[in-house]
């Protein structure tokens, strides 16, 4: 068998990130019983967050998405009953989405808090405060490489 030139430690850790993240995805799929793809559950916490005053933009810039991704994204999840899309008050060319009920109810679900607490909670404290330091760490390079910083993703909207 003959050696593949990038396959290093580098690239066993990203492709470990890699398997880990689709792992994780397929085991929340089997527990909720149905696919929901993770872009809309995304999309439903960052807007349920954001109560009421969510915009298409913020969602671009929070799940990295293009804005015709999200523009598709959104009609999608409005079609649903999911999310509710209304005309600011103050500015007229601005879109806020809110969650409904419905999409509360779905959002609960397809999250799976106890899953998730299953999941991380293996872990000690200790190890949960690394991870979070290592995952930032990577979060912050690869802002770096998109040319953003964190004060981008987290403008006052």
């Amino acid at each position: 068998m003959s050696k593949i030139p990038f396959f290093d430690e580098s690239y066993i850790l990203w492709l470990r990130l890699f398997q880990t993240r689709s792992a994780l995805f397929k085991a929340r799929q089997n527990k909720v019983g149905k696919y929901i793809h993770y872009n809309m559950a995304a999309a439903l916490v960052t807007i349920w967050a954001f109560e009421g005053k969510a915009t298409p933009a913020v969602l671009s810039r929070r799940l990295f998405l293009e804005p015709h991704t999200t523009s598709e994204l959104v009609k999608r999840i409005e079609q649903k009953g999911l999310i509710n899309k209304n005309k600011d008050g103050k500015r007229e060319n601005i879109i806020r989405i809110s969650i409904t009920e419905k999409g509360r109810k779905l959002c609960l679900h397809a999250i799976q808090p106890e899953f998730v607490h299953t999941i991380i909670d293996v872990l000690s404290d200790e190890q949960k405060k690394q991870l979070n330091v290592i995952l930032r760490i990577l979060y912050v390079q690869a802002l770096k490489e998109l040319g953003l910083n964190e004060e981008d993703m987290h403008p006052q909207e």
